[in-house]
């Protein structure tokens, strides 16, 4: 089916639609028209498409368009987008109607282009095309004079891709070309050794003289194709880059990779927190295998400069390290340097002895005794237990010698007795003891000692033991002497932490406790007491943990009685003694570690004690009724320094 347009306007011309066709036909089109208004057009094409438009009131003027071949509906767009090119004027599809603008507001018009099954070739669209191996922006010169002038075209850097706002035809033409234009380079990999000079040195110096290529001029446009990177590890140059980069700097390098003048430098290092003797000792043995190593490898003939002197020397009284060897060894002294004189951890290790102890002891007992004047002290008859108070002897003396037995301590003593005109004397003593002895010990010692570095911490007393004596020598003559030695008795804690990752402590601990003990019956000399931990333990930072313990209880109970009489229920309690004892002890260890980094961490360990401090003092006054205002500001803890200050916030 054929439909021709006429020839004149068609806005005063009668229109006929289009001829029936088979159903398996296409309808087809022909048009042909002379100084048709625009607006016309554009309505005609409407009710050929179906689409609908939208026209800018700037849409204005006169077409002509010839075409003796039939054309569907996609040909008939394809055409009225050319028409719509050629007057200056371009076709925005939307969502639910084609906009028509000049060309010159078309780039900034969003398209929507579902409703096409097949982009027309006219369409102006927007594309973005990704470079993979050249440069995007090196392109955009080159592709700009081929972009319309209404169209747009820019490089984005960081995606090293093109935007491109054109129509749908030329874009492909452009695809085409950077297609072509986008393959791989001849780029490669050079790996040097350097003999002389030290690699991070080479590269600044690389850098300087070839800014373009590795990008340290800032209108470098080929950044990311050539580059310089340093291998520390083994002193070696990585270059990539194409045959001629490449070329250029292994030409560079081998002009630059010369012996140092002189055979090497001295540098002095002021060390902050390592010590120098310790420092010394490490860098010898470490830089100095590596010295021998490059002296080796630069010329095995001997006759090499590299490597030739490594010295080192340190310098206590200032606590620096003096060095003489050659660039490159100078380089890894630096940086060894640099990495161990650091401030080294601290760590506040903060001890808690807990010692609680109950000794009771029940003692009762009956003793009488029967004597004759003649036979003094000797009893006839009578009962003597040890175990409680007094003895037999004590009582029949006292009775003979007309005195007042004195009681036992601790309990109620009840006595009787009498001495008769015959000369018999006779006594009895009741006795009922008891006896309880409680203490609670809290020693609290703390210190604050470096990483890995031991420390100790001592308070007792000095006690003098006996270790020889004598009163008379072999002749007979006099001369006395005593030989002692002296010893810390007290509390004492040694602990070396050791702080690994994650603010974990490892502590290596030994406890002792000592004291000495009330008088024991047949000791020769002092007795004490010792309690003792050593162990190794982990402990997080802050955390409170408990070393060890002892808990101790003792039951002892001593009875002596008259064989048969003591055995008499009720009545045997009068030829018996009974003396019972019990002793309990709890001793427990508890230790808190801190880490501390920084100066504000350890100022703030310093306030905490002195905190503690300040409460002790204020507990002080109010104990004696001194009136202390507890309002009152807190002094400065370097007041601790200044006795008289102190003391006067303390009044």
């Amino acid at each position: 089916m054929v439909f021709l347009l006429p020839l004149h306007a068609i806005a005063a011309t009668s229109m006929s639609g289009p001829a029936t066709v088979s159903s398996r036909q296409e309808q087809t089109w022909k048009v042909n028209l002379k100084d048709a208004d625009i607006r016309a057009f554009i309505t005609q094409v409407a009710d050929i498409t179906g689409y609908s438009f939208v026209v800018d009131p700037r849409v204005k003027g006169k077409v002509t368009v010839l075409s003796s071949a039939p054309m569907n509906k996609s040909e008939i767009y394809d055409l009225f987008l050319s028409v719509l090119q050629v007057h200056g004027f371009a076709a925005i599809p939307g969502e639910e109607a084609i906009k028509v603008v000049p060309e010159i507001d078309a780039k900034q018009s969003a398209e929507n282009l579902k409703r096409f099954k097949r982009i027309p070739g006219e369409q102006l669209i927007t594309k973005v095309i990704q470079v993979n191996n050249a440069n995007a922006l090196e392109l955009v010169p080159i592709l700009r004079p081929m972009v319309a002038k209404y169209g747009h075209l820019a490089g984005v850097a960081a995606a090293n891709a093109l935007i491109i706002s054109d129509h749908a035809s030329n874009i492909a033409r452009i695809e085409r070309i950077v297609k072509e234009l986008d393959s791989p380079s001849k780029y490669d990999v050079d790996v040097i050794q350097l003999k002389q000079a030290w690699v991070d040195d080479m590269v600044k110096l690389l850098k300087q003289l070839a800014p373009e290529e590795l990008g340290a001029s800032k209108n470098s446009g080929v950044a990311g194709k050539y580059s310089v990177v340093a291998d520390e590890r083994s002193n070696r140059l990585i270059i990539r880059g194409d045959e001629n980069f490449r070329e250029k700097m292994r030409q560079l390098v081998e002009k630059l990779d010369q012996p140092a003048v002189g055979g090497g430098t001295t540098k002095v290092f002021r060390l902050q927190h390592a010590d120098a003797k310790d420092m010394a000792k490490i860098l010898k043995g470490v830089m100095g295998e590596v010295a021998k190593e490059m002296k080796g490898s630069s010329n095995p003939g001997g006759g090499g400069s590299a490597g030739q002197g490594f010295a080192i020397l340190p310098d206590e009284g200032l606590n620096a390290l003096v060095v003489r060897a050659d660039p490159s060894i100078m380089r890894e002294v630096d940086k060894v340097v640099a990495q161990l004189d650091v401030r080294r951890a601290q760590v506040l290790i903060e001890a808690a002895i807990v010692e609680i102890s109950d000794d009771t002891n029940r003692d009762l007992g009956v003793q009488f005794g029967i004597g004759d004047q003649s036979g003094g002290t000797v009893p006839v008859m009578g009962t003597n237990f040890s175990n409680v108070g007094n003895s037999l002897s004590d009582i029949i003396s006292a009775i003979a010698s007309s005195q007042v037995i004195g009681p036992a301590a601790g309990g109620l003593t009840l006595g009787a007795g009498q001495r008769d005109k015959s000369g018999v004397t006779w006594g009895a003593l009741i006795q009922a003891l008891q006896t309880s002895n409680e203490a609670n010990l809290l020693s609290t010692p703390s210190i604050i000692t470096l990483d890995n570095q031991e420390s100790e911490i001592q308070v007792g007393q000095n006690v003098p033991f006996k270790t020889g004596e004598t009163t008379t020598t072999s002749g007979g003559t006099t001369n006395p002497f005593t030989t002692i030695e002296r010893k810390d008795i007290g509390l004492t804690l040694k602990v070396t932490p050791s702080i690994s990752s994650g603010n974990l402590v490892r502590l290596k601990v030994e406890q002792t406790t000592e004291d000495v003990t009330n008088s024991v019956q047949n000791a020769a000399d002092i007795v004490t007491n010792k309690r003792s931990i050593k162990t190794t333990v982990l402990a997080d930072n802050g955390q409170t943990i408990v070393l060890g313990g002892l808990i101790q209880e003792n039951y002892k109970t001593v009875e002596s009685k008259v064989p048969l009489l003591g055995d008499i229920p009720y009545l045997g309690r009068l030829f018996s003694s009974q003396s019972r004892e019990k002793v309990k002890e709890n001793l427990l260890v508890f230790l808190r570690p801190t880490i501390i980094r920084t100066k504000d961490q350890g100022a703030v360990a310093t306030q905490r004690k002195f905190d503690t401090l300040w409460r002790v003092n204020l507990d002080l006054h109010r104990k004696h009724d001194k009136g202390v205002d507890t309002s009152m500001a807190k002094p400065d803890v370097d007041s601790v320094f200044e006795a008289n200050d102190f003391v006067q916030h303390s009044k």
